[in-house]
């Protein structure tokens, strides 16, 4: 089945340098998002997104296999972060999130570590998200101390539990979601959409082309103030 895809970035608003970094290509996608207020975090962000590139157009046996291979990359580009940062003080203490699919067989999985976002909507569901934020405030939701309405304006909802690039070892969720059929869309992004929009919105947005919904979320990013760095990847099955 065809798969039309559109990659946009944006500075957004308020920041002066873009820190996030993206990669479209056939069978692997992948958001990355530079911790702000850490040193070099375009630098994270560019390691992330190049070492999970890696795969792109690569075979695999198995769907296990594949998805396995994803979040061998993820821990990957977490090891090499780290590297670089140990070799160079400018780049100490460098981070990022990344949120990164593969497609095999007709089939998705994702690897996830941070608040970058995949949404996926599919056959005549909303648009869902389906992975899990690693943020202190998504914890306190599911402990039942917050509200998502609460979470979605707390003063900490940007506190990271995981991120690649500061500790050995970092936990990488593997998400597969349903297998996308014709009219799906899979959605990954950086937190500069998710601070502006809400999901309804985004849903909202996403009923054009691949192409057209990636102008069309950002300029809504962007008129909703812009806060952060806007990076999406859409991809349409069919």
């Amino acid at each position: 089945m065809a798969v039309t895809t559109c990659a946009v970035t944006d500075v957004g608003l308020l920041r002066e340098q873009n820190e996030d970094s993206y990669f479209a290509g056939t069978t692997v996608f992948a958001v990355a998002d530079g911790l702000g207020g850490h040193a070099a975090g375009e630098v994270a962000s560019a390691i992330a997104v190049e070492v999970v590139s890696r795969l792109d157009g690569g075979e695999f046996a198995t769907a296990d296999e594949a998805r396995d291979a994803l979040v061998r990359a993820a821990r990957e580009a977490n090891g090499e972060i780290l590297k670089r940062a140990a070799a160079d003080p400018d780049h100490a203490g460098m981070g990022t999130t990344l949120t990164a699919a593969l497609l095999h067989d007709g089939r998705v999985c994702l690897a996830h570590v941070g608040d970058s976002r995949g949404y996926l909507r599919h056959g005549d569901e909303p648009l869902r998200r389906v992975t899990t934020d690693h943020t202190l405030v998504e914890r306190f939701v599911r402990q039942g101390l917050l509200s998502p309405e609460e979470a979605a304006v707390h003063p900490e909802r940007s506190v990271l539990t995981q991120a690649l690039g500061l500790d050995e070892e970092v936990v990488v969720d593997a998400v597969e979601p349903p297998s996308p059929g014709a009219g799906d869309l899979l959605l990954l992004c950086s937190d500069g959409l998710t601070e502006a929009l809400t999901d309804d919105e985004i849903d909202q947005l996403l009923t054009a082309s691949a192409e057209r919904a990636c102008e069309d979320l950002v300029a809504a990013a962007n008129a909703a103030g812009g806060p952060d760095n806007i990076t999406v990847v859409v991809l349409r099955w069919g």
